[in-house]
């Protein structure tokens, strides 16, 4: 009743989606991850870029998540990033969120529920890659729970928008889409990243039954459920250069990873001869 001069008015609900710009090479990407937890280390990925033929890009893991506010470890060489591009190899550091400062579904949740610390985070990783050369960032961040999956998505949404800034590629990589990973949200992603990675393995690991790494019916289906979602133009399809030697002692079956070379020298020792198998590739 206090109202007065009571106007009506139609105002527009139109909405236009903004659009996000992607990086996409117009190559293929061959590219590989070098698994480094020490400065040291880093000199062994000099000799195996030497070793290398037909790789285009290189995925250090030298980036690890120190603590819960977003405080950045780097183990990032420039010497490194340097002799890469004499042999034109782009550089995308990965960045974890195990193996190396937090390491769990509850610090993973603590760091990315939080505005501040995922800035912290973003503001560390973009003025590293920026100040070591580096070409891109890849994430790999195994520690997401459902309660953690919009967090985890903001964090790749905010993350973007930084990378596109400052023209790093932004890459993200995933498990093989099941009903229990979904929080990951890969629709999402291919919006916001210009890659989404399948880790293509692991289909039998340890304390499972033996079986496949990767078999391809496996590998098959990863690729197609991820193409659904993602353009097929972002997906970059992850494959394994290890193998298990699985052992059954007493009717429990254990297993240790090892590298193609390993298994090989394995069977001749034993006297075996591999078989191919057609239905597992």
């Amino acid at each position: 009743r206090s109202l007065k001069d009571v106007m009506k008015e139609k105002i527009s609900r139109d909405f236009k989606e903004p659009e996000y710009t992607n990086i996409s090479k117009d190559y293929t990407i061959n590219m590989a991850w070098s698994n480094v937890t020490n400065t040291d280390a880093n000199s062994g990925i000099l000799q195996l870029i030497a070793q290398t033929k037909g790789l285009t890009t290189l995925s250090p893991t030298w980036f690890h998540v120190a603590d819960t506010d977003g405080d950045l470890e780097s183990i990032a060489s420039t010497e490194v990033v340097n002799y890469a591009h004499q042999a034109n190899i782009e550089v995308w550091a990965a960045i974890r969120d195990f193996d190396g400062g937090i390491n769990s579904y509850d610090e993973s949740y603590e760091l990315l529920s939080h505005t501040s610390s995922r800035t912290n985070l973003i503001n560390q990783i973009i003025s590293t890659a920026l100040s070591t050369g580096i070409d891109g960032i890849n994430v790999d961040f195994e520690k997401i729970s459902e309660e953690c999956g919009e967090h985890y998505i903001q964090f790749i949404r905010e993350l973007s928008v930084k990378c596109r800034q400052n023209g790093l590629v932004l890459s993200v990589d995933n498990y093989v889409p099941q009903a229990y990973n979904q929080q990951y949200h890969r629709k999402e992603q291919g919006v916001f990243a210009d890659y989404v990675v399948i880790m293509g393995y692991d289909e039998h690991y340890a304390g499972t039954e033996a079986g496949s790494v990767a078999s391809l019916p496996f590998v098959k289906e990863a690729v197609e459920d991820t193409v659904q979602l993602v353009g097929k133009e972002h997906v970059i399809a992850g494959i394994p250069f290890y193998t298990r030697i699985w052992t059954t002692t007493d009717g429990n079956t254990t297993s240790r990873a090892v590298g193609m070379q390993a298994a090989i020298d394995q069977l001749n020792s034993d006297g075996q001869v591999a078989l191919w198998n057609d239905d597992c590739g």
